[in-house]
């Protein structure tokens, strides 16, 4: 832009002299319209910034690894006036990456009109991408002045799932004791509203569960009423991440892709569960930034998204607390608790062996190297990060 006002303080040298010169009505009208022109000018990029405002949209708020997304710039301007150049700078920046990438956009604006530019965002590695719009600016006719364009919006955050792989899951927990169940276990216990079994009276009996109409009806026996015990699955997928302080940034990366790929992939067949069986599923992390263990609900893939939102918040310090584990999660009974981690440690199957009630207990740890050791009370597998996405079906079934 310097050019164009370097070009125009050489025009306005040369009116000077060609006023000093010929000195005429003419040389002088020309030399104040050069020099009121510039204020014009500014008048009119003032008007176009108070009439006008931008903003990003997306039609989508998630999609997959390596899917185009379409994402909209839009310009709204009230002004009459119309300015042939203007530049936009978009900054896109994916979670996992220091590095940032960014697009200019030159288009005209146009008097009382919006304006729609469209550019596509394409994520080759999963977690969040963010879309910031950093500046837009406007320049006049004669690019000597310009003006910054007032942002609407905040910036957009594109989530981008993993994809999505076939973990063998086998439902064979069983069920544990839930006061608000409506499904009952094969076995009595003491809940009135469920009658288990009809069985004759015995001494020693309490004489308020005996059924007194079916025992009217006979005049031998009493009968007495056993009542049901109520039960659900209760199924939990514990998820840690832990970045390498050694590995270099593309390692780095393709291991977080791999632990969350596996996350990913467990907690959709979970969510599927859930939607056909009624089964209750919950996915828990612990967050470094809250100091707390964070748990949801996984109850449909719609649900498993936003989860996964918050999720990649917590991804950059989450290595389990086994303290915070163990104030959260004592007194809770789980039919299975699945813990995936990159972390191989003896403390990890400690964790699982001591401070977690379930009747099955899983172990996936997504290591190069072997785990240090087996636990009679943990299902261990050992996963190969470079080879998972390739081999998965090598995953042994994971029990819940």
């Amino acid at each position: 832009m310097w050019i164009f006002k370097l070009c125009y303080l050489l025009f306005l040298i040369g009116l000077t002299v060609f006023y000093v010169l010929y000195i005429d009505s003419l040389a002088l009208v020309v030399l104040m319209t050069a020099l009121i022109l510039p204020v014009l000018l500014k008048l009119c990029l003032i008007w176009l910034k108070h009439q006008s405002k931008t903003s990003l949209s997306c039609n989508k708020d998630s999609c997959a690894v390596g899917q185009s997304v379409p994402v909209s710039l839009i310009l709204e301007n009230d002004c009459p006036l119309s300015f042939a150049k203007a530049t936009a700078k978009i900054r896109i920046q994916h979670v996992f990456s220091d590095k940032a990438e960014s697009i200019r956009l030159r288009f005209p604006v146009h008097g009382r009109n919006t304006t729609r530019l469209t550019f596509w965002i394409k994520a080759e590695c999963c977690g969040a991408v963010r879309i910031s719009l950093e500046k837009i600016h406007v320049l006049d006719y004669f690019c000597l002045f310009r003006t910054n364009i007032r942002k609407q919006s905040t910036d957009l955050e594109l989530l981008i799932l993993p994809e999505r792989l076939q973990i063998p899951l086998l439902e064979q927990a069983e069920s544990v004791y839930a006061p608000e169940s409506n499904q009952y276990a094969n076995k009595a216990g003491d809940d009135p509203s469920e009658i288990f079994n009809i069985r004759e009276y015995h001494a020693g009996d309490a004489v308020s569960r005996i059924h007194w109409k079916l025992s009217s009806k006979s005049e031998e026996h009493l009968f007495l009423k056993e009542f049901g015990y109520p039960v659900e699955k209760q199924v939990l997928l514990l998820a840690e991440y832990l970045p390498q302080p050694s590995a270099d940034s593309i390692q780095q990366m393709k291991q977080a892709q791999a632990v969350l790929t596996l996350i990913y992939s467990i907690a959709s067949g979970l969510a599927e569960h859930s939607e056909k069986t009624g089964m209750i599923c919950t996915m828990a992390w612990y967050d470094g930034k809250q100091q707390r263990l964070i748990s949801r609900d996984l109850k449909t893939l719609q649900n498993l998204r936003q989860i996964f939102q918050d999720f990649y918040h917590s991804l950059n310090d989450m290595i389990c607390n086994p303290q915070v584990l163990h104030d959260a999660l004592t007194g809770k009974q789980f039919s299975s608790v699945t813990l995936v981690t990159n972390h191989n440690s003896d403390e990890t199957i400690r964790m699982l062996e001591q401070q977690i009630s379930a009747y099955q207990k899983n172990l996936l740890i997504m290591t190069e190297k072997p785990a240090a050791r087996c636990s009679d009370w943990v299902t261990l597998q050992t996963i190969h990060p470079e080879a998972f996405t390739e081999h998965s079906q090598e995953i042994s079934e994971i029990v819940i």
